[in-house]
């Protein structure tokens, strides 16, 4: 009887530690560590890049990850380690400015844990480095599209709401009351610069 106890107890401190450690979980939460980290060093490098060139790298140059192209702002462009793809980046406005001013790199976090608490609000399961200058619709439309409760648009010069619970038909637009800068600006011709067309 007291060895059915005890093995009893063995089993079940096992099984207790077995799912403590889960070695997927484990592998997961390593693949998103690595995530962060290449693309922290992304980060690194095309701010690097941009202070020499005064404009961040092309869309394509992740394309080739592995290579020497960001050399010598980063050695080695990063792959996923899951896969060995490339990240993905995006330069708004079109993504084929030959000098970019904005850009996101956005990779997909897979463990249960990464993704509660380190994903982008806009962007659910997704981690994602950026220029300063981006703004929540430029990040949104790079992972697949924002929606927001509230989107607002500049027209005519003044901020003022396109669409609620969804995404509008013209863009640029924002979640924030302000368009996420001045509505006010204008072209020498008289035309808004910011303008949701």
């Amino acid at each position: 009887m007291e060895m059915s106890i005890v093995s009893t107890l063995v089993v079940i401190l096992g099984l207790v530690v077995l799912v403590g450690i889960n070695p997927l979980t484990q592998i997961l939460k390593g693949y998103d560590t690595r995530r962060k980290a290449d693309l922290a060093a992304l980060k690194i490098a095309f701010e690097a890049y941009y202070a020499d060139h005064d404009c961040y790298p092309p869309s394509s140059i992740l394309n080739n990850c592995g290579s020497d192209d960001l050399a010598p702002y980063l050695n080695k462009i990063p792959c996923d380690p899951n896969d060995n793809s490339p990240y993905d980046l995006q330069t708004p406005p079109d993504n084929s400015s030959t000098c970019p001013q904005q850009y996101a790199i956005y990779t997909p976090l897979i463990s249960f844990f990464s993704r509660l608490a380190e994903t982008i609000p806009t962007c659910p399961g997704t981690y994602a480095v950026y220029s300063s200058n981006m703004t929540n619709s430029d990040l949104a439309d790079g992972c697949g599209g924002l929606i927001c409760q509230r989107a607002y648009g500049c027209r005519a010069g003044a901020c003022v709401l396109m669409a609620t619970d969804g995404k509008p038909s013209c863009s640029p637009y924002s979640c924030d009351s302000d368009c996420g800068g001045d509505c006010t600006i204008q072209t020498p011709e008289g035309d808004y610069s910011n303008e949701c067309r």
